[in-house]
């Protein structure tokens, strides 16, 4: 069998992850519905924000709606876009938050060629806000859905291309989040990174997330 370096040491950190922390090995839906942490194995680029999910959400949350999180993602393999499809075909929501603000360049265009070719999501080179905002004040981004939130941005963010799918969030007028109905199920795509603050204990970070945790249907507004 033919495997390259990078394959057998993702597999090997896969391995080594708690069960609850893993992509599922198979589309197949879960008996129980639950909200999963699933970050890909060597391609988490803030450990922060598997640390922040992780702490919004205990082990063990039963949900309205089967829910995945895949944090701060760099590349996207074809074998877990594969995965994700199949899981948004059957009702799964897919939050997949991007970890290209802080990418080199070489890594960041490896990014968007993942998030085009494997979920069909188009981004912009990454903003720095700080240098954008000067020092007039400190950036945060307004959610509009599912209900209207203003969280703290911890300074660089991925904006979002023009596309089908409905502009979520904003932040000194630029477009960091994207719902799009895809099948049954709903991708969310965050450009502006969510987790670093939940491990922040940003309390409307927090009512945001368990919030979409308990959407019983694609498209339902709060």
């Amino acid at each position: 069998m033919d495997m390259s370096r990078r394959a057998f040491l993702a597999c090997t950190a896969a391995a080594a992850m708690p069960q609850r922390f893993r992509l599922p090995s198979s589309p197949a839906a879960s008996p129980s519905l639950r909200c999963l942490v699933l970050p890909v194995p060597g391609e988490c680029s803030i450990p922060e924000s598997v640390k922040g999910y992780c702490a919004a959400l205990p082990a063990t949350r039963w949900v309205r709606r089967e829910t995945w999180i895949v944090p701060a993602v760099l590349d996207i393999p074809s074998h877990i876009a594969a995965m994700i499809g199949a899981a948004l075909r059957r009702g799964t929501t897919v939050i997949v938050e991007s970890g290209g603000g802080f990418a080199g360049r070489s890594s960041f265009r490896q990014h968007r060629r993942a998030l085009r070719d494997g979920l069909q999501i188009d981004v912009d080179a990454p903003v720095d806000l700080w240098a954008r905002c000067g020092s007039r004040r400190t950036p945060y981004v307004d959610y509009t859905w599912l209900h209207p939130a203003k969280i703290r941005d911890f300074s660089r963010v991925v904006p979002i291309g023009d596309q089908p799918g409905e502009i979520i969030a904003w932040v000194d007028g630029l477009p960091v989040a994207l719902k799009r109905q895809v099948g049954a199920g709903t991708l969310i795509f965050l450009g502006s990174p969510l987790g670093p603050a939940l491990w922040a204990g940003d309390a409307e970070a927090r009512s945001w997330l368990l919030s979409l945790a308990a959407v019983p249907s694609a498209g339902t507004r709060a």
